[in-house]
């Protein structure tokens, strides 16, 4: 005869688990997360130092056609700024597949392992 004890420990131990391929794809979401808001950070940093250098430039430069070449060069260095960015995120998204088919794959082999041996 089977105790009311024993159903509920066999009940915490069953929802366990269940729960463990959730948890385990709660923690990749929550580090990518982490990254993505990160890296957020980082881009709107370069968006203001842009902006803040942009306000400056007419300040520092001599005259007219010093301007354009401060211009020209801030731009630049902004938009190689920004490629390497995008580059991250692409960095940052692989790692998150990487990460989801691997818990993808231990979660769905542990449960063919618990199939096979039910």
């Amino acid at each position: 005869m089977t105790k009311q004890n024993d159903v509920f420990a066999n009940f915490t131990s069953f929802q366990k688990e269940a729960l463990e391929p959730i948890r385990a794809a709660n923690g990749v979401a929550a580090e990518t997360f982490e990254r993505l808001t990160r890296q957020n950070y980082a881009v709107l940093g370069d968006f203001i130092n842009f902006a803040v250098e942009a306000i400056r430039l007419p300040t520092k430069a001599a005259d007219y056609n010093e301007l354009l070449t401060r211009q020209i060069e801030t731009a630049r260095a902004f938009g190689e700024q920004a490629v390497r960015r995008s580059q991250e995120y692409v960095e940052i998204v692989t790692a998150l597949q990487a990460k989801a088919q691997a818990t993808t794959q231990a979660a769905v082999q542990t449960a063919a392992t618990k199939a096979k041996a039910a």
